[in-house]
């Protein structure tokens, strides 16, 4: 059924009528009667999109489609209505003043011409509305008053983590057999291509090549890149530049000026020298191939490229004589094995009298599948979330439906495509506006899950109505995603050190039915305009969609041209993605006209800058989520302080500072203010009247801290750079995200090495997960051991100064400590020790910059669980420690910036090497890492 969307649309307009009820209450005398006649026929419309019985009664039934989609109309119009008015009533507001406008309108405004046109525009679709209640009855449709539907959601959900390890079935052979001959040093550069129907695990085979353990030790450089239909030569070099040497902000200014020939020199210099291993994930052209070929060297003995396509031409294009292998079907049993894995929650012991049957149902459903494990892991996460067996013979029927009404009764590309819009249709309904979001995201793009998660918010799929009052916008957000993830829905990419999902990932497949979904509904369009060839939407279809995401490539102009003609006055995101745009001052004019309504407005680019944002983003009254990726915004305007909807400024990714002052007092519902840079807070800088405040990062000290910190009660992620005074430090350690318990993150930067942590009583912090330290902590006065946060996950110092304390022994007894930095200048003695039993659940460690320490001991049983370990210029080390021998879980060993001394004990010694014969100290440390699958020094 298609009423998820309509559903969202008719939640969020409820809430913006109360709201306009109660703020606007001198403007709407003479309308008020409509408008709460439209909140109520609303209501209704609620009730009966949500009335379950009735949608399952009428599955199939043409006639409620239609009315699904009138409804769906209606709601639009509706949604225009009012925010037209609203941004007419802004406007004027801003054109007068306050004063001179609620004067004039108390007396006059009522009669003007906006009243009477909403006034016009609220009695015709509340007629609309009234009429189609009329007709229901004729068709059998009664007594549906939505009264047993609340506002709420119709589910608790309990916060599960997914696993970021895949369920894997059926390819240890074609591993083994693959491994082998990644590994062989014989010959020149050469390609290992996976070819198959998508679905087929290519990419799932070519992952686990990447990561296993003698693939990892056998290669010096490891690269990932996902190619997809939408490539850019240009983005895709960058990509590589950026994953092999880690640029800094000077250097990343200069990438973006190279061209792509120069791009391609950078990346062939780096990698001569390398045996390196890069992986082209999901090619489908062979001018992708052709465009990268030259960067990667052929002369290195051993290095390999491993390519995943569906066309078994581009691979053999990439070369003739390539190792071919073709993921093959999963058997019954395999395909089985791999359903149970997802579906044995259901099916437990106190489920034994049932058992047989589930397996007989879940055999028989996955027979279905035609052997591809995508359509087969789809398939459990939909039926993990049915603990019936009716449940199961309900999904069971509605495969074989599918099959019946594409005509595909076998296996193929379209049984996959039936089993992903199966799991669609069985999302909740709250679910699925979340879901189909992801769409406007690129294909294979690693999307960030906080920004994801403010721009559900700014389009109101979650909402202060739907969620308990304990629970936070952010928080319900966060359970959509997981909700979706334990479906199969989507991937987890990356995670932070916390345990909490920091990416996610769709497979192509999913986004092709997710994106086909999203404009059936008038949901969403992409423009892929970047060439001719791929571009599938029209400009009919994007007038009319509700969402815009433009995919932009090397020919941005004409990309633009098209965007700047798009008159859609119903848009309310508009996502831009790509490489080369770059908008004049009289573009930004068009795209503020022609887009007006917008709520999210989201620029993710490539080194591009656009230094100062034009004053015209100040006319976006209804914006709510502004995100600047890699845009550089050095200024923000004073017409930003018009924003007053906006509830995240999200900058990332630039290479300088932007400067904020006084206009941020004006935004009342900002909810984030973060930036990865640094914030430069100018003298009339303040936030203590944003009550909704949750975020602010790596925002510069001053005095608005002593001004402003007591009233931001509601903060939860806090980091602040060059602090200067005692005075600055006492207030933020004072304030009431500390005392109340509401802080989750902090990050403190002293810029004095005079200044120190005084009085760093955190013990009170049971939500504090995240700590990061930067300046003397006094050891006369704070005692770490007893001071700091007991549920600590991450913790960073730098330039502590510590002496007498020893680090280690202060933070080794935390229970759930997972990451731990000490870095430059965080101790000052020559000797450090890590008891047995220590850091129970420790799995990062680095230690940098300790340039006193000597001697590193570790006692047998301590960091069971440690697997990444990296030091880093600490001159003195005389060697590794002996216990590091005893740690079995370690994975990674990373060794930079040491003495020659120091690398030559680590180093393996053949018998008949006389250097090493000649040097008693070459190798005399290698018994205690050779069982570290990847050592990199």
């Amino acid at each position: 059924m298609a009423d998820s969307v309509t559903l969202s649309v008719v939640s969020n307009l409820l809430g913006r009528i109360t709201d306009l009820l109660i703020s606007e209450v001198n403007f709407l005398r003479d309308v008020s009667e409509q408008v709460r006649n439209l909140q109520d026929e609303l209501q209704w419309i609620h009730g009966f999109l949500k009335d379950a019985d009735v949608v399952r009664q009428k599955e199939g039934d043409e006639r409620l489609r239609v009315w699904v989609s009138q409804f769906r109309d209606i709601s639009y119009d509706a949604e225009d209505a009012i925010d037209t008015f609203i941004l007419k009533l802004q406007s004027a507001r801003n054109r007068e003043g306050f004063r001179g406008f609620l004067k004039r309108a108390v007396g006059i405004f009522n009669e003007s011409k906006p009243i009477y046109l909403f006034k016009l525009e609220i009695d015709a679709i509340n007629t609309r509305i009234s009429k189609i209640r009329e007709r229901l009855p004729s068709y059998g449709v009664q007594n549906i008053s939505g009264s047993s539907m609340g506002n709420g959601r119709p589910r608790q959900v309990t916060r599960r983590y997914a696993h970021e390890e895949e369920d894997v079935v059926g390819l240890d052979e074609d591993i083994s057999k693959l491994v082998a001959e990644l590994t062989n040093k014989e010959g020149y550069a050469r390609v290992v291509s996976a070819v198959g129907i998508g679905g087929s695990g290519k990419t799932t085979l070519a992952r686990k090549l990447y990561n296993h353990v003698d693939v990892k030790k056998h290669f010096d450089c490891h690269v990932w890149v996902s190619v997809s239909q939408e490539w850019q030569a240009r983005d895709l070099l960058i990509n590589i530049i950026t994953q092999t040497t880690s640029p800094f902000k000077e250097e990343r200014e200069l990438i973006g000026k190279m061209t792509n020939d120069e791009l391609v020199i950078k990346v062939y210099n780096f990698l001569k020298e390398k045996r390196y291993l890069v992986v082209l994930d999901d090619i489908w052209e062979r001018e992708a191939w052709d465009d990268l070929r030259p960067a990667f060297p052929s002369a290195n003995a051993g290095s390999k490229l491993i390519i995943t396509s569906r066309i078994r031409d581009v691979a053999l294009h990439a070369d003739p004589h390539c190792f071919v292998q073709e993921p093959r079907p999963l058997t019954d049993e395999e395909a089985w094995e791999l359903l149970f894995k997802k579906v044995k929650g259901v099916i437990g012991d106190d489920r034994r009298e049932e058992a047989s049957r589930f397996h007989q149902l879940g055999k028989e459903m996955v027979k279905k599948c035609s052997g591809l494990p995508l359509a087969i892991v789809v398939l459990g996460g939909l039926l993990a979330t049915k603990t019936s067996l009716e449940e199961w013979q309900k999904v069971s029927q509605n495969i074989g439906l599918q099959l019946r009404k594409a005509g595909k009764g076998g296996p193929g590309q379209q049984g996959v495509l039936n089993v992903l819009a199966l799991s669609y249709d069985n999302l909740p309904y709250h679910l699925k506006p979340c879901f189909l979001y992801l769409a406007v995201f690129p294909e294979d793009l690693e999307i960030r899950v906080k920004p994801l998660i403010r721009m559900w918010i700014a389009e109101g799929f979650i909402s202060s109505s739907q969620i308990d009052r304990e629970q936070s916008l952010e928080d319900a957000g966060e359970e959509c995603l997981h909700e979706l993830i334990q479906r199969s829905m989507i991937q987890v990419g990356a995670k932070y050190t916390t345990g909490r999902v920091k990416s996610c990932l769709m497979h192509d497949q999913l986004r092709e039915m997710c994106l086909e979904k999203a404009r059936e509904e008038n949901f969403l369009e992409v423009l892929p305009i970047s060439k001719s060839s791929v571009a599938t939407a029209s400009q009919g279809s994007a007038s009319k969609a509700r969402r815009i995401a433009l995919h932009l490539g090397n020919d941005a102009d004409s990309s633009m041209c098209s965007l700047l003609e798009l008159k859609n006055s119903g848009v309310r995101s508009l996502l831009c993605f790509g490489s080369a745009l770059k908008l004049s001052n009289s573009e930004w004019i068009t795209v503020c006209t022609n887009f007006p309504l917008i709520r999210v407005l989201h620029l993710q680019q490539n080194y591009f800058d656009i230094q100062s944002l034009p004053k015209e983003i100040g006319n976006l009254f209804h914006l709510k989520y502004l995100g600047l990726v890699n845009c550089d915004p050095q200024n923000i305007p004073q017409s930003f302080g018009n924003l007053w909807s906006l509830q995240t400024l999200y900058i990332r990714d630039s290479l300088y500072p932007v400067r904020v002052g006084e206009v941020v007092q004006k935004m009342e519902q900002l909810r984030y203010l973060g930036y990865n840079g640094s914030i430069i807070a100018s003298r009339d800088f303040g936030v203590g009247g944003l009550k909704n405040l949750r975020c602010l990062r790596l925002v510069q000290a001053g005095d608005w801290m002593a001004r402003d910190l007591p009233h931001l009660t509601n903060l939860q992620h806090l980091a602040i750079l060059d602090i200067k005074t005692a005075e600055q430090v006492k207030a933020v350690l004072g304030s009431p995200c500390i005392a109340l318990d509401r802080i989750r993150s902090l990050g403190l930067h002293l810029s004095d090495s005079l200044l120190e942590f005084e009085n760093l009583e955190l013990s009170g912090c049971r939500n504090l997960s995240k700590l990061y330290l930067w300046g003397k902590i006094p050891e006369k006065k704070v005692h770490l051991r007893q001071q700091l946060p007991p549920n600590l996950a991450k913790l960073i110092l730098v330039c502590s100064q510590m002496k007498e304390q020893d680090p280690m022994a202060a933070v080794e007894k935390l229970p759930f400590l997972k990451f731990l930095l000490l870095g430059k200048s965080s101790y000052t003695r020559s000797q450090m020790t890590c008891s047995a039993n220590g850091f129970p659940r420790l799995q990062h460690l680095e230690i940098c910059g300790l340039n006193d320490l000597e001697d590193w001991r570790i006692e047998k049983g301590a960091m069971p669980l440690l697997t990444h370990l990296k030091i880093e210029n600490c001159q003195e080390l005389r060697m590794i420690p002996e216990g590091l021998k005893f740690i079995t879980t370690l994975q990674e060993l990373d060794i930079r910036g040491m003495p020659q001394k120091f690398k030559n004990r680590l180093r393996k010694v053949d018998e008949t090497d006389f250097e090493a014969k000649s040097d008693p100290h070459q190798g005399v440390d290698h018994h205690k890492i050779h069982h570290i699958p990847l050592v990199i020094i």
